[in-house]
């Protein structure tokens, strides 16, 4: 299958969908969009985009990807529906509301199920963590996300988006890229402290602040999650036997101190690089091409049962250990 004969749909066409759609057309591979309100298809079809009104029609147009970029809480029955109508899926993280949802695709599943953590793709978390690794022993981790929910989509009302409605957003589902990276660059954590709070002060139905302890065999990660904050950045610092590592994720910074000295690196990354990054390798397996950062259904399930037991932890003010709930499926 040569590339130009590739057809991949995209599921839902709100502000995420449109950008896979951009980033596809980018990529010069011809696309499929599939609005979740079939009233959308007449009024994108103006806008001069190719359209079905369901991932039936897109499959008998020729699709043979599918890009889900629906809601969280409809994302188990898309990617149902897709895998049973033999795509191959990317779905947006995260990939179900909860890892009880999640386990109704297991069985569905043929390597074809992929889930949309794109900051695996990342030059900055990639080489912060190799050097982590020349560093030594890792004693400590700190992750922090943190970003004001209104300001997100200018012109927009946030609580009219998912973000703002039970079992969609919070930040634990919402900004779950930095469970995955953990996991993915580091390794799944063995037990969680956590708290999660929501004071009402953007009036939504989930948490709007979260942080944690994660403790590994050896070592332990703070991260730190939030809607509230008025400065938003995206961080993680890393300490080690023989220094300590610094990544500001928006400023496109490394710093390195060891032996008393700073090394700063600057890290190359241009508007939607990570969606290429993901899409490409999306579409080079779709060619029979070897999977390297794309993030599967365990590694997405992984997730799902660390956002569980922080919650957990929340309600209860205990320790939680993740192998219980690894083995209780959620």
């Amino acid at each position: 299958m040569k590339k130009k004969n590739i057809i991949i749909a995209v599921l839902g066409t709100g502000s995420i969908g449109l950008r896979h759609l951009k980033v596809l057309n980018s990529l010069n591979i011809e696309t499929i969009a599939v609005p979740a309100r079939k009233e959308k298809v007449k009024e994108l079809s103006k806008k001069g985009y190719k359209t079905a009104t369901d991932m039936k029609e897109a499959k008998r147009m020729g699709a043979v990807g599918v890009i889900v970029c629906t809601n969280t809480s409809r994302h188990i029955t898309d990617c149902e529906e897709a895998l049973d109508l033999d795509y191959c899926v990317l779905c947006e993280k995260p990939l179900a509301s909860s890892a009880a949802e999640a386990i109704k695709l297991k069985n569905k599943i043929r390597g074809n199920l992929f889930i949309g953590y794109n900051l695996r793709f990342d030059d900055g978390f990639k080489r912060l963590f190799k050097t982590a690794e020349e560093l030594g022993e890792i004693n400590f981790i700190n992750c922090e996300c943190r970003s004001y929910l209104p300001d997100w989509r200018k012109g927009r009302n946030y609580l009219e988006g998912y973000a703002a409605k039970p079992k969609e957003g919070g930040v634990l589902l919402d900004l779950s890229h930095e469970i995955d990276y953990l996991n993915y660059f580091y390794e799944k954590p063995k037990a969680i402290i956590g708290t999660t709070k929501n004071w009402g002060i953007l009036k939504i139905a989930e948490e709007e602040f979260a942080s944690a302890i994660l403790e590994y065999s050896q070592s332990v990660a703070n991260v730190t999650l939030d809607y509230i904050s008025k400065n938003s950045f995206r961080k993680c610092s890393i300490g080690c036997e023989k220094g300590e590592i610094y990544y500001d994720f928006i400023m496109k910074k490394i710093q390195i101190t060891k032996e008393g000295k700073n090394q700063v690196l600057k890290v190359k990354r241009e508007t939607d690089d990570l969606y290429k990054k993901e899409i490409g390798e999306f579409i080079g397996i779709i060619l029979n091409k070897k999977k390297i950062f794309l993030c599967e259904y365990e590694e997405a399930y992984n997730v799902l049962i660390t956002i569980q037991a922080w919650k957990r932890s929340s309600l209860t003010g205990n320790k939680q250990n993740l192998n219980y709930f690894e083995k209780n499926g959620g």
